[in-house]
């Protein structure tokens, strides 16, 4: 058996493919914030405003903690320090999943596709947040549920974890209590509607790249109906489309209760994957950048479920760096949202039946 360094290695071509997107994308990052303002944001933080009661912050609380080293440099040099944060989480993510067979080289060819959506925003450290709490309770170690913890702190993905693992319940409820404590003190803080992180994504619609989106639009070709959009909540969405979103929430609540029963004794990266994916699929919002969350997680599960996030990681690129036009950009998201919907589909099916064999997962944390 070959090993492990040579099993994990990554081809030369692959590896000078992904080192010169990293830099085109650090150099100039795609800016997917906007129309935010990390310099902006990082500004008012330092000169001790606080989020939601003295400006509208419509993510988590610990999220402002990203902002935070964009503020201290010039207005100019701002995106590549945003971009340079992105690239430590990688590198993060990267330790905690390079002893697992083959993933460094699946993960370089979904960081070659993704990883400009990650330097223009803070989702690398979710994503990064993913990686090393699934690592570490995959091993066995307590530590995953403040990592866990954390990551929900800045998104709401890395929380999943609290619908699939049962280790450590007096550690995962501590972190469960102090998660919520913190994610709902905005509601506390708040002064106007929508300032808050939890009202304003209550409130927003359905953006036109998510799931439900994409449901509401084929519907409107089938019957013959046009579909309106609008700019709203720093993004466009589809009218008319509450209807699918509630019944994408539906069906993604019922999926997380399936994975939550079916979960003992199965793979820890093969669950918080499929997990993550069932978000994606009922969420009302779903920006390219969150498609990277799931890379570091693919890149260790691989085979089949690999395959189908790299063709969704090269749709989501060629929808925004390729086409143009809204019914081109609508047509490639559908088709990417239709894989991801099987993709969801194929994972839940496959926890159908007994656990035949022990799971393979455990990676110990890095020295």
């Amino acid at each position: 058996m070959a090993a492990p360094e040579q099993r994990n290695s990554v081809d030369r071509p692959l590896l000078l493919a992904v080192v010169a997107i990293h830099v085109l994308a650090i150099a100039r990052p795609v800016d997917v914030l906007f129309p935010v303002d990390p310099w902006s944001v990082g500004r008012m933080l330092l000169h001790g405003q606080i989020p939601y009661r003295d400006f509208q912050f419509e993510y988590p609380p610990l999220s402002a903690v990203a902002f935070l080293l964009p503020g201290l440099v010039p207005h100019g040099v701002a995106p590549t320090v945003l971009a340079l944060q992105a690239l430590g989480m990688e590198l993060l993510a990267v330790v905690f999943i390079r002893g697992q067979a083959g993933a460094l080289r699946r993960y370089a060819a979904l960081s070659f596709l993704l990883f400009p959506f990650l330097a223009g925003g803070f989702d690398a450290f979710p994503m990064a947040a993913l990686a090393v709490s699934t690592a570490l309770l995959a091993a066995g170690n307590p530590a995953g549920w403040a990592v866990v913890a954390a990551g929900a702190m800045m998104k709401i993905s890395p929380g999943l974890a609290w619908a699939w693992c049962r280790d450590h319940l007096v550690q995962a409820g501590a972190a469960l209590v102090v998660t919520l404590a913190v994610v709902l003190a905005p509601l506390a803080l708040a002064r106007h509607r929508d300032d808050d992180w939890l009202s304003y994504n209550v409130h927003r619609g359905v953006q036109v790249e998510s799931v439900a989106a994409t449901t509401t639009w084929l519907a409107h070709q089938v019957t013959g109906r046009s579909s309106t959009f609008a700019y709203r909540f720093k993004a466009y969405e589809i009218d008319h489309a509450s209807g699918a979103a509630v019944a994408w929430v539906g069906a993604g609540a019922l999926a997380m209760l399936w994975i939550a029963a079916r979960a003992k004794g199965r793979s820890a990266w093969v669950l918080a994957l499929l997990a993550v994916d069932v978000f994606l699929v009922s969420s009302k919002v779903l920006s390219p950048q969150y498609l990277a969350w799931t890379a570091p997680l693919a890149a260790v599960v691989g085979g089949r479920t690999f395959r189908l996030h790299l063709a969704m990681a090269a749709l989501t690129v060629v929808a925004y760096s390729v086409v143009s036009g809204r019914e081109a950009i609508l047509v490639v998201s559908a088709l990417r949202n239709v894989i991801l919907v099987a993709t969801v589909a194929l994972g839940l099916w496959g926890l159908r039946g007994p656990v035949t064999a022990p799971a393979e997962d455990a990676l110990s944390p890095p020295a």
